[in-house]
């Protein structure tokens, strides 16, 4: 066959190849449709997924307006937006080709971009490689990235509606256009006195800038990618100088693929006043300058002591230290060593935000499995390719490795960033493994028997095929395994559930109305709410759930926006504060549900006080299991503080006054199982709550006595009824599951003495006793017995013995 048509015959060949990976990473990420749609409705993966949503209705409605400024969430504040369009205005505009209109229509369309951009990613990892070493490394990567990485591929999943696949295919555009335009400027020397040197590569940097700046225009954090250049230029212009090769190559890529941002941001009107680089901001212009600047100073440094080894070593080192206290003594030198720390540091955030928190060793196993193991020796052979050669791409990938795999075990987040490495890196092993040993191996089996009887197997060549085949065999079927498990068992537990649904879809249809247009753009300047506005007070997980399907304003989100106010008032014990919290929060209505109250209770405690956590509200203690010696369960027993908190009062206890008949008597030993972490029961008894009390008092044994409640459900004293919250929804009768609404009302003022109390029956047919006791010879009362306009009603009247009320809509609103 003729070079030209064999030439073609590979190009076709990789072509093909490279289109069935795409069709089999779109398939793989297809699995969860069935789970995800119902009918016309179709549920999304996480929470921030609906906010995306949220943004694409709106660009969509306003094509291609974006909106900065939200104020249909993080209420009465409204929302600074601090991350690109790219991404909603790429899924907005397939929604709009595909002709989706309605909701549905939109939900739908919109849960199909993330596998077509990870299909995307896919011949954009081959030509990396390619670039890199060689066609087989280009192939062995996009084949790889189609299944490795549980964390790439969960994100990139058909109905996980967010920006995190578009940051790895941009984020993989840049460095591989970077990559192409440092490789044509090695083989080709860029003078630049000569302008024929300067355009190609030129041409390739202006590429490199373009992907920059579509990925800079998904997240703020593509940052990190100019950090990564940077230290590579540093360590690049090292190696040119000690080579003697001419720095104008570098400097060529470094001005032009920068320039492009550090011109477009000034321009844009995206830039918000600040100087913090997870913004845009001047900050990131200073950054782009910066790196140029200092790419100039060093090819500047190179020229002037061509030749001079030691000098240009002083001088780095001089320059190292002006680096140091520049960054120390300086606005712009703090703001990058800040973008430094939020990158690489952890804070309060890493323990109760998933995706900030480290990574671990058994989560890296379950995303790389085998591939741990491939990573490290990829790099090595990058290593030793770039030592006999000055090739700067190879440099470039371990750099870019490195940094991304460190970033990583600071912040889970990063990991979906590293899969490209990781394909990248196998793909080199794997080129490496068949160049070393495939040839010697293929030739020897091709022998005769007579003639190989005379020859010597190639041990180490057949060996080091044999172990990267089954090295990539293991990596492929446990990364198969780990992800089609993912999206055949572990999706449905991350989608909406259904009583939040429910109760979210009740509220927009039995709520009044925001008093702001959800589908029109906003100016933050200017901005006030009308009066009607109000917030819907809840745990920041559902905030968006709110906001997209309720189509109300959350207080807090997702994005932690005003969380100490959510805190404040759900671990409020006293009303009095509550409410407090609530009036400075603009909230109207309050929705709960079981997590909040119970396993989610943690959450609240932990961002409320992480030093404290739960130990004001519940005690763990180790309870000895019947019949099996020295074994033991842990078992939580709760505290008085804990059933007074406004979580518990109204998700559990409906707002009601309660008078339990019974508390639990414990006491424990702390020094008992100190290898533990853990005190040990020793003795427990239900008593009348007054006598338990009295009993722990006097306690003077050994360990500790202390009083709970006898379970999660009943307080060990008597907690008074709330006022001014009723209850207007409930998605089931079981408290557990139930998401519940409640209504910030005056209450009415009702005369008397003693205990008051009514019949509730709520929109489930779930029935319960409102009792309240009198305080200086009134009652303030949550419940209309006359014009309610809700389902959760009351049965008769108010009752004081055989006395009667009633109470208006208007007396307990107080609103005409």
């Amino acid at each position: 066959m003729a070079p030209a048509a064999l030439k073609e015959h590979k190009t076709a060949l990789t072509a093909a190849v490279l289109l069935l990976f795409m069709i089999v990473a779109v398939l793989l990420r297809a699995i969860p449709h069935a789970a995800l749609v119902d009918g016309s409705f179709t549920s999304l993966i996480g929470t921030d997924a609906w906010y995306n949503l949220r943004q694409v209705e709106m660009i969509a409605a306003n094509y291609p307006g974006y909106a900065w400024f939200d104020p249909m969430t993080a209420y009465p504040t409204g929302k600074e937006v601090a991350w690109g369009p790219l991404f909603p205005l790429i899924t907005a505009t397939l929604c709009l080709l595909a002709g989706a209109a309605t909701r549905p229509e939109i939900v739908y369309t919109a849960a199909w971009v993330p596998p077509l951009l990870a299909a995307a990613v896919v011949p954009g990892v081959y030509l990396t490689g390619k670039t890199l070493a060689d066609r087989t490394t280009g192939l062995a990567a996009a084949g790889l990235i189609t299944i490795v990485s549980a964390s790439f591929f969960a994100r990139s999943i058909f109905g996980f509606v967010d920006h995190h696949v578009a940051e790895t295919l941009f984020s993989t555009l840049f460095c591989l256009a970077y990559i192409a335009a440092l490789a044509y400027a090695a083989r080709h020397p860029v003078t630049l006195a000569e302008t024929k040197t300067i355009l190609p590569v030129a041409l390739l940097a202006l590429g490199a800038g373009a992907a920059y700046l579509l990925g800079l225009l998904v997240m703020p954090t593509m940052i990190l990618f100019a950090l990564i250049a940077g230290v590579f230029t540093v360590l690049q212009a090292v190696r040119n100088h000690l080579d003697g090769t001419g720095p104008e190559g570098l400097l060529l890529v470094n001005a032009v693929a920068f320039v492009v941002p550090t011109i477009f941001l000034p321009l844009s009107g995206f830039m918000v006043d600040s100087q913090n680089l997870s913004l845009y901001s001047v900050g990131h212009v200073y950054a782009y300058l910066l790196l140029i600047a200092a790419t100039a100073l060093l090819s500047g440094i190179s020229l002037v002591l061509k030749g001079r080894r030691n000098e240009y070593l002083a001088a780095l080192a001089a320059l190292g230290i002006t680096g140091v206290a520049f960054l120390g003594l300086t606005d712009i030198g703090r703001t990058m060593a800040g973008g430094l720390i939020t990158f690489f540091g952890r804070d309060m955030s890493a323990t109760a935000i998933r995706e900030m928190a480290p990574w671990d060793a058994s989560l890296a196993w379950q995303s790389f499995n085998v591939g741990l193991l491939l990573i490290p020796a990829g790099l090595v052979l990058l290593a030793l390719r770039a030592r006999r050669e000055n090739r700067p791409e190879l440099l470039f990938a371990i750099v870019w490795s490195v940094i991304i795999l460190i970033a990583t075990i600071q912040h889970l987040r990063f990991e979906y960033y590293l899969a490209v490495n990781l394909a990248l890196l196998a793909g080199v092993v794997i080129a490496w493994a068949l160049g070393y040993g495939f040839s010697k191996t293929a030739a020897f089996l091709r022998e005769p028997e007579s003639k190989k009887k005379k020859k010597t197997l190639p041990t180490a060549e057949v060996a080091a095929v044999g172990i990267a085949v089954l090295l990539i065999m293991a990596l492929v079927g446990a990364s198969a395994s780990e992800n089609i498990g993912y999206a055949v068992n572990g999706v449905p537990r991350t989608i909406l559930a259904d009583d939040w649904r429910d109760a979210l879809e009740w509220m927009n249809a039995h709520t009044p109305g925001p008093g702001v247009d959800y589908y029109a753009i906003f100016e933050k300047n200017g901005f006030t709410y009308p009066e009607e506005s109000y917030g819907v007070m809840s745990w920041w997980d559902y905030g968006h759930w709110i906001t997209f399907i309720a189509q109300r304003i959350p207080n807090t989100n997702p994005f932690q926006d005003h969380v100490p106010r959510a805190t404040g008032f759900f671990l409020a014990t006293a009303e009095e504060k509550a409410d407090v919290a609530l009036a400075a929060a603009g909230s109207r209505y309050i929705v709960t549900d079981g997590r909040m109250a119970a396993e989610g209770f943690p959450a609240i405690a932990y961002w409320h006080n992480a030093t404290a956590g739960t130990a004001p509200y519940a005690t763990a203690l180790l309870v000895p299991v019947p019949g099996r010696e020295n074994a033991y369960s842990i078992e939580s027993f709760y505290k008085e503080a804990y059933f007074e908190t406004m979580a518990v009062r109204l998700q559990v206890l409906d707002g009601t006054m309660t008078e339990p008949e019974k508390a639990l008597y414990v006491e424990y030993d702390t020094a008992s199982v100190p290898e533990t972490g853990y005190a040990r029961l020793t003795a427990s008894r239900e008593m009348n709550p007054a006598g338990a009390q009295a009993v722990a008092d006097a306690y003077t044994g050994p360990g500790k006595a202390a009083v709970f409640g006898t379970d999660a459900a009943t307080p060990p004293g008597t907690l008074p009824a709330l006022k001014h919250y009723r209850l207007v929804y409930e998605s089931s009768p079981d408290a557990e599951t139930s998401v519940k609404v409640f209504e910030f009302v005056d209450g009415a003022v009702i005369p008397g003495e003693g205990v008051i109390e009514v019949t509730v029956v709520t929109n489930t047919g779930r029935e319960f006793l409102y009792r309240q006791q009198s305080e200086n010879g009134t009652f303030v009362v949550p419940y209309s017995t006359t014009g309610n306009p809700y389902d959760v009603k009351t049965a008769g009247n108010y009752r004081i013995g055989n006395e009667e009320f009633t109470a208006t809509e208007e007396a307990v609103t107080g609103r005409a």
